[in-house]
């Protein structure tokens, strides 16, 4: 998949965005005495993780291309 810089760009500080959404859950997840939220953060912090890790990976592979 050839992306142009622009898009790349964006997927860049998407990635920036859903790391920042992770470690707010992280830190929310560690200052809750609530377990039923604690467990939803710690959810929303994987699958942010999951969205960073992703996303980076098209971006590596697409600049290895280009």
């Amino acid at each position: 998949m050839n992306l142009t810089t622009k898009e790349l760009l964006y997927l860049e500080d998407l990635g920036k965005l859903f790391e920042s959404i992770n470690q707010t859950c992280i830190h929310r997840a560690q200052n809750t005495d609530d377990q039923q939220l604690k467990a939803v953060l710690q959810g929303l912090s994987q699958d942010h993780q999951q969205w960073v890790q992703i996303l980076s990976n098209i971006v590596i592979n697409n600049k290895q291309i280009q």
